[in-house]
């Protein structure tokens, strides 16, 4: 497994900031000039990577001006997507603190931070008002969760 996705477990995360930055140093990235496609093979950690979630906003026909929830958005590559490409307002929930910690790091770098919001938190119980977000997104995270009728009634 290659360094970078070594570091984005929750175990690797765990260990702060600077292994992160370090690893994506090591695979010859620019801090200061990272894109969303630099980081996709590793946010992006889901089926069809980033073209699937592009491809899935465009079947979903999300408006530009859209607020979107993203549940269970781990390391955050499609809520970076959502707003980098799309325009979109995104806050991105977890469970995990390691990936929240994580999205946070890399949103940062790619200087998506007024757009894409990271929080920890459990998609069962959503602490956001009905009506909130335009759009609830969830990308592969459901999966992982048994209680899908409970998952989709919070996101209601």
């Amino acid at each position: 497994m290659p360094i970078v996705c070594r570091l984005l477990t929750p175990t690797g995360v765990a260990k702060g900031r600077q292994p992160i930055l370090d690893s994506l140093v090591a695979a010859g990235k620019n801090l200061d000039a990272l894109t969303i496609e630099d980081l996709a093979p590793v946010d992006q950690f889901h089926g069809g990577g980033m073209g699937a979630t592009k491809g899935l906003v465009e079947l979903a026909e999300i408006s530009r001006s859209a607020t979107v929830l993203d549940v269970g958005g781990g390391l955050g590559g499609p809520a970076s997507t959502l707003a980098a490409l799309f325009g979109c307002k995104v806050t991105m929930i977890d469970l995990s603190e390691a990936y929240v910690g994580a999205a946070e790091i890399l949103t940062e770098r790619v200087g998506l931070g007024d757009q894409a919001e990271r929080h920890v938190g459990n998609a069962l119980e959503l602490p956001y008002d009905d009506g909130a977000f335009d759009v609830v997104w969830t990308q592969q995270a459901g999966m992982n969760i048994s209680d899908k009728e409970r998952l989709y009634k919070a996101s209601h």
